[in-house]
């Protein structure tokens, strides 16, 4: 079997993270600056600063460079979301249906809040437009489709500057014929318009819902095009081959060239990353099959996601920047209460943090650029003990404490306060919010918290996860080797995942048995398509399907979603299907009602193409002598404590440190309080364990 190289890497705000596993299975993991300007730049510089690690000159096409594996995740996407600086979009829609963005759902986001709003609309209506044609619900033709009408709307918002075009017609979703007339009449026109249909993003009902998604699909497109030609042309140059893959929101990975049809797949690619990454590294570490939260502080957020019996839960109810997105997505949930997350006061003088951020540039006083006084969570880590005078973030960027002292007592100075009194209010004020967004998110999901672990990761996400974890009741922490670089390891050991929808809308006992075989048939073809297609870029081992359906109940509001057996579908066994839907829903409501009718909305498939990957390494049992540990003062709720400091590559298999203990690292910090012990396991994980009583 040839042997393999892989690269893993994560665009943050602050850093951009790279981990390269060599052929034998040894692991690097370093962080560069990012550069938010050029998202890709990051990653190169990276690149290159490993290539000379390994004594390979950029364009000396060492043949184990040449031939790596490497996945690249990012929040590009999201932040071009989130900022709103995508392409000028607009649509055209059903004739009645113009204010479509404007009415939403009529929910408010938040209805026991009187100043809670609906989010504006991602196109405004100035540049929507109605054509005449209507299809019904069955996708039969009620009204032809007025094709000059919509040359003449094209024509319209092309005036108003508009790039790229949506088309979102009422019931696409069952029969796209009217969407791909119009986008033929609209290119014969030659505007000078780029257009896009809903129905090739995502055949999905609900009309609101398909539109937001073909038009943040289509805002981002041009900035994450811009990334990946800087990123493909940056590898060539590099003696780099393979074609690159970019981490899914799914969790897997899909070849770079196929992305570009549809960028909003990857809108959460680095966060679902770091959740498929941190089940990945739980499995090493013998928590196989296990319940785990997940926490990934970084510089700008703090992300939440869970995993139940060792797998990633997929979610098609996500929100991001506030707009829904129906592709299946690695549910995570994100507060502003990460490291660059500013700490301020409000109207009575109550200390908030975030959820506005310092960014990158100038980043939290203590970086000591441009004589910034803005106080960020990360000069509270600092003032309090958590982190270290000089301690090099990254490995690069020292840490400076008189500027963050000085931020800090802007804050005090209204309060009476101290600066170590502020950092150690701010932390908790952080915990707390951690602590309530989590508790919401696995109340969300069903679950008990004490039942659970957590894996911890990000730059900060050790520092505060056993104060998390003593807040919410749980008593086992994992921390990885690389808690800094884990969504790029996460991406580095991606395999290729796709999703494929197809519509059914049918009540699940008027299905016979030619109609669920050819159902099976057409979206089974249509997967296979799809791993073979990203085969032509690169080698997969094996592959396979996952089939499921969206089902409800005749008259009910939401959907379950089932997993199914392909002899199901090929012998219409309905009795199976509905026995199956009976047990899905008794599994998430507690009840099931099994004389009911069902409808079977969707069929999907999840289909998977495994990459070869490197061995397996482990950490050497032993090491050279561990120096003597340091000593530190911190501040931890309102006392001042003595806790000792360790470094992580000192430490060696089945070292147990008794808190209160730091344990330092390149890319992170592990706190360990008091009543709490932390035990370096065989993988080279640390696993945190409670030995006092819970508060």
């Amino acid at each position: 079997m040839t042997q393999v190289s892989s690269l893993g890497t994560d665009v943050g705000g602050t850093f951009t993270d790279l981990v390269h596993i060599d052929a034998a299975g040894g692991m690097r993991c370093i962080k560069v600056p990012s550069v938010p300007a050029e998202p890709g730049a990051g990653v190169l510089a990276g690149i290159d600063e490993l290539l000379a690690a390994s004594g390979a000159a950029p364009a000396a096409n060492r043949v184990s460079w040449r031939t790596i594996l490497h996945a690249h995740s990012s929040t590009v996407a999201t932040n071009a979301l989130i900022e709103r600086k995508g392409a000028r979009v607009g649509l055209i829609v059903t004739a009645g249906f113009r204010d479509l963005f404007e009415l939403q759902r009529l929910a408010v986001p938040h209805p026991m809040r009187s100043d809670s709003r609906r989010p504006l609309p991602l196109v405004p209506r100035a540049l929507v437009r109605e054509v005449r044609g209507r299809l019904g619900a069955d996708g039969h033709e009620l009204e032809p489709l007025d094709e000059a009408g919509a040359v003449e709307a094209g024509r319209a918002l092309a005036a108003r500057g508009v790039e790229i075009l949506v088309l979102v017609l009422l019931h696409s979703y069952r029969n796209p014929a009217h969407e791909r007339a119009a986008r033929l009449a609209i290119e014969a026109a030659g505007l000078p318009l780029r257009v896009e249909l809903s129905s090739e993003v995502w055949p999905q009902a609900r009309e609101y819902e398909r539109g937001v998604l073909g038009a943040i699909n289509a805002s981002v497109r041009g900035i994450v095009e811009s990334y990946l030609d800087r990123l493909a042309g940056g590898l060539a140059g590099r003696g780099i081959a393979t074609q690159p893959m970019i981490a899914r929101s799914n969790g897997g990975a899909e070849l770079a060239f196929s992305m570009r049809r549809h960028p909003v797949v990857a809108l959460l690619s680095g966060p679902a990353a770091g959740v498929s990454g941190a089940a990945a590294e739980a499995a090493d570490a013998g928590w196989q099959a296990a319940d785990l939260m997940t926490l990934d502080v970084g510089g700008t957020s703090a992300d939440i996601g869970v995993i139940r019996e060792g797998k990633p839960i997929l979610s098609s109810e996500e929100h991001i920047a506030e707009f829904p997105v129906l592709i299946p997505t690695i549910a995570v949930s994100s507060i502003g209460a990460g490291g660059g997350s500013i700490l301020w006061l409000d109207s009575a003088g109550t200390l908030k943090v975030g959820p506005r951020s310092v960014g990158a540039d100038p980043g939290p006083a203590c970086y000591g650029t441009r004589g910034s006084l803005v106080p960020a969570l990360t000069d509270a880590f600092l003032v309090a003990g958590f982190l270290a005078p000089g301690q090099k973030l990254g490995g690069k960027l020292p840490l400076q404490p008189e500027p963050a002292r000085r931020a800090l007592d802007t804050i005090g100075a209204r309060l009476g306060w101290t600066a170590e009194e502020v950092a150690d209010g701010a932390i908790r004020v952080a915990v707390a919010l951690m602590a309530a967004e989590a508790s919401n998110v696995l109340a969300r999901r069903g679950v008990d918290a004490p039942r659970f672990r957590m894996v911890a990761f990000g730059g900060a996400g050790p520092l505060v996860a056993a104060l998390l974890a003593e807040e919410i009741a749980i008593d086992q922490i994992l921390i990885p080797r690389f808690p800094g670089g884990l969504s790029a390891l996460g991406a580095a050991r991606a395999d290729l995942e796709g999703d494929i929808v197809t519509p059914v809308y049918r009540r699940a006992d008027s299905l016979d048995v030619g109609e669920l075989a050819r159902l099976h048939h057409d979206l089974s073809a249509e997967a296979r398509a799809w791993i073979a297609e990203q085969a032509r870029g690169i080698t997969v081992d094996r592959s396979e399907i996952l089939l499921s359906a969206e089902m409800r109940y005749d008259g009910q509001g939401y959907d379950v979603t089932v997993p199914l057996d392909a002899a199901w579908l090929e012998k219409g066994d309905n009795a199976a299907i509905l026995g199956a839907f009976a047990a899905a829903h008794r599994t998430a409501y507690g009840h099931a009602n099994e004389e009911a009718k069902a409808w079977l909305k969707e069929l999907r498939a999840h289909v998977t193409g495994r990459v070869p990957k490197p061995p397996e390494s482990v950490p050497p049992a032993t090491a050279a002598a561990a120096p003597p540990p340091g000593r530190r003062t911190l501040r931890l709720n309102g006392h001042e404590i003595t806790a000792s400091v360790h470094e992580r590559e000192a430490l060696t298999l089945d070292t147990i440190l008794a808190g209160p203990a730091i344990v330092d690292q390149l890319d992170t910090t592990t706190l360990i309080p008091p009543d709490w012990q932390a035990h370096v396991l065989i993988s080279g994980a640390l696993a945190l364990e409670r030995t006092g009583e819970r508060g």
